[in-house]
């Protein structure tokens, strides 16, 4: 009795599995054959039953026993690597990592110092918001001031050999990059509208806060003002509690 379809899908899925999961390519034409259905019938239920999603995940990386970096330099296990906490890919200091053991005594106390209660950390970053500002502002004017044909250099690049019979270097080649006062004023209107931007938020927050502390007072006073009534420690009355009175 030939096997039905559910037996020839499940013959042909376990078998697909089994071998995909060792590496090895599956023939659909030759293995629908050997299941005894059509190629475009095996390709459906592949589709359908999405055969491909049960199989193993691969792990990141070199699969176990590759050899493909052994005895390249930084390969792992060649060498020790840079020591903890150096600083060597470090630019600007902007976005460096922060080591508390490592601060002087200056940026210590600098941290100490940070406020920390909402209105007091907000009010900090605004005052060095508008210092950024002013000092961005001042350096476009004097950029705007200078002459049209002024250049100011943005960087060297300074090659240079070893002097015979000399200590020191002699230089070899010079290389000099340049900016227009107009290039640099534009670069400068960048980031004013970033600062300005954050300074926005900045007010909005404080506008923020400002509120709900106003609507915290306001509540308060209603409170006390219930509580006085429900234990009659003063008589207050109602705002509307003798309107339409006759008075005549």
């Amino acid at each position: 009795m030939p096997k039905r379809s559910d037996d020839k899908r499940s013959t042909a899925k376990a078998e697909y599995l089994a071998r995909r999961s060792k590496g090895e390519k599956v023939n659909l034409r030759e293995l629908s054959e050997r299941v005894g259905v059509t190629y475009q019938t095996l390709r459906n239920w592949k589709s359908a039953g999405h055969w491909d999603d049960e199989l193993p995940k691969k792990a990141r990386g070199g699969q176990p026993g590759n050899k493909n970096s052994a005895g390249k330099k930084n390969a792992s296990g060649s060498h020790k690597g840079a020591p903890a906490q150096n600083r060597n890919a470090e630019k600007d200091g902007a976005y460096n990592k922060v080591f508390f053991d490592m601060l002087s005594e200056a940026e210590r106390d600098l941290m100490e110092k940070a406020p920390l209660e909402s209105r007091a950390a907000l009010e900090h970053e605004m005052k060095v918001l508008k210092f950024r500002e002013h000092k961005i502002l001042s350096k476009i004017a004097e950029y705007e001031a200078a002459l049209e044909d002024t250049f100011f250099t943005s960087s060297i690049l300074d090659m240079r050999t070893p002097a015979k019979g000399q200590d020191g270097a002699e230089q070899a080649m010079g290389m000099y990059t340049k900016d227009s006062a107009f290039n640099r004023a534009m670069k400068l209107q960048e980031a004013l509208y970033k600062v300005q931007g954050r300074i926005a938020k900045v007010a909005d927050s404080l506008r923020a806060l400002e509120e709900n502390e106003k609507r915290l007072a306001l509540e308060a006073q209603r409170l006390e003002i219930l509580r006085m009534r429900a234990t009659g420690a003063v008589d207050v009355g109602a705002p509307d509690e003798n309107k339409g009175e006759n008075t005549s």
